[in-house]
């Protein structure tokens, strides 16, 4: 089959990447599950934004203004927002509605299609899946998440570390239902975090934990002991991985990557919906017009990744500094953070948070609590790049 534009992967991304790419061009888009939305990978939180961007309001189960954080040496620290900040989401019905935005612009869906080799061929790129079928296209673009093979293939670097994460939604309502729960602390999650996310009628818990430890569920069993959760009826389970960093390349001649595929989650929360449906908006513009101008090469292709790093690239630059601070404190330091934050002006500050710029909120922190100086001084003066904060005198 030949097409303008193969898309690997129809997940949000992918199908979101096919409605930028719009209508008048031919894109075919291959999913290898049986259909959109299972199985769910992802926490559910998402800024109104997101929501926003796709139009899945019918998505939205809960609203969320508020967290707790819990530190290691079980202080807890309640930040609460004057507006909505996240959104829980059904993420089958939201992933239904980026379907619906992709076949609206006319691409073609097939389900049951997993990624079996790559190839070029007479100017064109060649997608075989594993039931025999091959597409060709001018371009090919890899949405196919955090372990891309088709981005393995077309030779295109994968992001620098994962995280393994597993969760699990328990028929139990939470006491507030406008707030999620953090819990940080290598005995409960090492190198990442756990969550509690109010959904209304159930509840999901989850966490992450880097690839060196062991399997997650231990660490997920313990925490529900820990909060007194063991037994409560379980409605589902899932697990997945995250990539932490973004690719160093995410071009060459006719392909491209992007989302997960590429890197795109935010280090700090794991996050990928928002990076990577921008990103998707700006892929299926290029690729529109290069294919236009009847120069798919990777010069032309180029200026999808020039575009993403100026929207968003700083913010997963600077992320992954704070997650690599994050990760080297041991959890009495970490519980000596939360104490020099646990004060109004502070909590203040990190109350204006967005999770989608985390990082945005670095000065206001700084300069509401400078004692945070001590912990990682060569990290925070990296991520400002400024010589005074709020009268703090960086080193």
């Amino acid at each position: 089959m030949l097409a303008d534009v193969t898309i690997v992967g129809g997940g949000p991304v992918g199908c979101m990447t096919a409605a930028a790419i719009g209508k008048g061009l031919s894109t075919v888009v291959l999913e290898e599950h049986d259909m959109i939305g299972v199985p769910e990978q992802c926490a559910g939180l998402i800024a109104p934004r997101v929501v926003d961007m796709v139009g899945a309001r019918g998505a939205v189960l809960n609203s969320i203004d508020g967290v707790v954080l819990h530190f290691p040496d079980g202080m807890a620290m309640r930040l609460k927002g004057k507006e909505v900040k996240a959104y829980v989401v059904e993420r089958r019905l939201f992933d239904e509605t980026c379907l619906d935005r992709a076949l609206s612009s006319g691409a073609d869906y097939r389900v049951r299609e997993r990624f079996d080799r790559f190839a070029r061929k007479d100017g064109l790129v060649i997608v075989g899946t594993e039931n025999g079928n091959e597409f060709g296209s001018r371009i090919a673009i890899g949405a196919d998440g955090y372990r891309s093979s088709f981005g393995e293939a077309a030779g295109l670097p994968s992001a620098n570390e994962m995280v393994k994460g597993v969760q699990v939604d328990l028929v139990v309502k939470a006491d507030d239902m406008s707030s999620v729960e953090v819990w940080l602390g290598h005995d409960v999650a090492p190198g990442f975090f756990a969550w509690s996310i109010p959904c209304g009628d159930f509840t999901r818990i989850g966490l992450c934990v880097n690839e060196a430890s062991s399997n997650p569920f231990g660490y997920l069993k313990r925490l529900l002991k820990n909060i007194g959760l063991e037994d409560a009826k379980r409605l589902a389970s899932y697990s997945g991985a995250i990539p932490i960093g973004p690719a160093s390349r995410t071009v060459d001649d006719n392909v491209l990557i992007v989302g997960d595929a590429a890197g795109h989650a935010k280090p700090l929360s794991g996050g990928g919906l928002f990076t990577g449906i921008t990103a998707a908006n700006i892929a299926g513009e290029v690729c529109r017009k290069a294919i236009e101008r009847d120069d798919v090469s990777k010069r032309t292709l180029r200026e999808y990744e020039r575009r993403w790093r100026a929207s968003f690239g700083s913010e997963l630059k600077r992320g992954l500094m704070l997650r690599r601070a994050y990760t080297r404190m041991s959890d009495d330091t970490l519980s000596d953070v939360g104490h020099t934050l646990d004060t109004e002006k502070c909590r203040k500050a990190l109350s204006e948070g967005d999770i989608d710029r985390p990082t945005a909120i670095a000065m206001n922190v700084l300069g509401a609590a400078p004692g945070l100086l001590r912990f990682s001084p060569n990290v925070i003066a990296a991520i400002l790049k400024r010589g005074k904060v709020v009268g703090v005198e960086m080193p």
